[in-house]
């Protein structure tokens, strides 16, 4: 029965913390012998509790009892569709420890398509055919029925309870063994599990920390993102429980709702760290009113990170919070993707993100860059820093590598990269290059650093002239009356024209009232940014817009729900 301790604690705890998982050894190490280390602090319902790393290794090896009670056998996949909280990592980490391949699927809410949504659950279901579903309680007869007909053990989370931590295992998985899956969200299902080794997030952790100069005996970290997300996941879950540094959690649909509780938390636990989509800096300006102020002198590094890096964000961010302590230096880039685990480059701590102009129709036409560029029209960008170790980046452009300011499609080599997508070398095998992974994104070098321009697919041509979806969203996500991130834009083709039309719907942050001069705003704020008019512009209630379940707008399920009749919220 349960005495205080951690089963199989002691010596026998000491030699896993020897073996050859360079990712569990360290964390079974540090909770044998600092059992009392702080592992996170957690916002629930208004109150902040603390968990240590034993009780989280202790919460662990009940879910190994659980997993092994429903039949999971080693190297077995499991999914978890967990809210926020303590059980949402110790499941995870129960699920290593057993020796299981975990993977998080998000889990519905209000701001998801749900039609959607159960269809993309049904075809990874299908796909994976995992051995356990854990679902919170309120979703597990949900959950049963969409397995019905399979072999797949449904449980709920309560079923734990009845549990006793399980020993330790007699040995870990070892390093070259699948460690975990992250899903890419697709608009008709999850079609990509990314198979990511031990190995791989270890060798991508340990370069990760010695870029961000990442002490996890001094750092601590705040965050509100969803671990579903590769960014949540890894840079404020694995990686700061791998070099122990405590994490301030927030729920994600929490601090949408009340964003000032991650500047609490960085006020009141001296934060270190944080990573924040591109956004999420507009959204905490804008919604964060003056005159209220934090004491954020904590933070080393606020990483902006999964969107492009757009230095209007940044700009806002600091405008709004200088008088509570952020400084230039402090707001940070970072480039990343689950198929090199996390970070492909990361900007210099310490020092702002460098700056260049480049010429907009160079971008245009992805062609050749002048940097620095003088031009009235030329564009600002962010730098994502120089590669990290271990990584390296080239540009392919027209089947051939280019070089230093050449804009093409970025490719990645990296001794962390992914094992492939799982049961899919047809996928696998069409992301290649050679031996370098080709991401779909457009970008360029300049000066050994990683600057974004867009991405393939989300090129809009317009009379021969190409707009990036990305930029013109974030022209609109500037406009008072639209919410920040709340924005899609998308190509229509025109008979009339015989070419594409430049479409924007945005969800309304005001009243109904005002979108007459809100909708002339955002098409002077687009011709402003691209050059081009827009041919429509749409504004919606708040929600109306379908996002894919890794939490970002779908551009190809918009432009659908925008060709429909228009329904009783638009």
């Amino acid at each position: 029965m349960d005495n205080g301790q951690i089963p199989g604690s002691g010596t026998e705890q000491d030699a896993h913390a020897s073996g050859t998982n360079p990712f569990l050894a360290p964390i079974l190490q540090r909770a044998a012998a600092n059992p009392d280390s702080l592992f996170a602090v957690y916002h629930e319902e208004g109150v902040w509790s603390a968990v240590t790393l034993e009780r989280l290794v202790r919460r662990a090896l009940q879910f190994v009892t659980l997993y092994r009670t429903l039949g999971a056998a080693p190297g077995e996949t499991i999914l978890l569709i967990l809210r926020h909280g303590l059980d949402g990592h110790a499941a995870f980490l129960g699920g290593m420890l057993a020796g299981l391949i975990p993977s998080y699927l998000p889990y519905p809410n209000a701001r998801h398509d749900h039609t959607l949504y159960w269809a993309q659950h049904r075809a990874v279901l299908a796909l994976r055919r995992p051995a356990v579903v854990l679902v919170y309680d309120e979703l597990h007869q949900a959950i049963l029925a969409l397995a019905e007909g399979t072999r797949i053990a449904v449980a709920p989370l309560s079923a734990v309870d009845r549990h006793d931590p399980a020993a330790l295992p007699p040995a870990l998985a070892g390093a070259d063994s699948v460690g975990l899956l992250q899903h890419s969200s697709g608009t008709t299902g999850l079609k990509k599990g990314v198979a990511l080794s031990y190995g791989a997030i270890a060798r991508q952790l340990a370069a990760y920390r010695d870029a961000l100069r990442f002490d996890g005996a001094e750092a601590r970290i705040a965050s509100w993102l969803p671990l579903y997300h590769d960014m949540g996941l890894i840079s404020s879950f694995l990686l700061p429980l791998w070099v122990g540094a405590p994490i301030i959690s927030i729920d994600p649909f929490t601090w949408v709702s009340a964003p000032a509780l991650f500047l609490d938390a960085i006020h009141e636990y001296r934060a270190t760290h944080a990573w924040l989509p591109n956004f999420a800096f507009l959204h905490l300006a804008r919604r964060v009113r003056d005159p209220e102020t934090w004491d954020l002198r904590s933070l080393r590094a606020l990483i902006s990170c999964s969107e492009p890096c757009k230095p209007e964000a940044f700009d806002a961010f600091l405008a709004r919070f200088q008088a509570s302590g952020i400084e230039p230096h402090m707001l940070q880039t970072c480039y990343a993707m689950a198929e090199t685990v996390f970070a492909v480059s990361q900007s210099n701590p310490g020092a702002p993100p460098r700056r260049v102009r480049v010429d907009r129709k160079a971008i245009e036409q992805l062609g050749r860059l002048g940097v620095p560029d003088t031009a009235e029209d030329a564009v600002t960008l962010l730098s994502n820093g120089r590669p990290i170790a271990g990584c390296a980046v080239r540009i392919l452009r027209a089947g051939a590598f280019v070089g230093e300011h050449e804009i093409g499609e970025i490719c990645v080599s990296a001794r962390y990269m992914f094992s492939g997508y799982h049961e899919n070398p047809e996928a696998t095998a069409a992301s290649f290059h050679g031996t370098w992974y080709r991401t779909g994104d457009l970008g360029f070098l300049s000066g050994g650093e990683v600057f974004i321009v867009g991405r393939l697919k989300d090129i809009i041509i317009v009379n021969g002239k190409n707009i990036f979806a990305h930029d013109v969203e974030a022209a609109v996500s500037r406009i008072p009356g639209v919410k920040p991130g709340r924005s899609v834009a998308f190509g229509r083709f025109s008979q009339r024209i015989g070419s594409e039309e430049l479409i924007v719907v945005a969800e309304r942050a005001g009243e109904p009232r005002d979108d007459g001069r809100v909708m002339a705003e955002i098409n002077r704020a687009v011709v402003e940014e691209v050059g081009v008019p827009c041919s429509d512009v749409r504004l919606v209630a708040v929600g109306w817009l379908v996002k894919t379940t890794s939490g970002k707008v779908s551009r190809a399920d918009n432009a659908t729900r925008y060709t429909a009749p228009p329904g009783p919220t638009a």
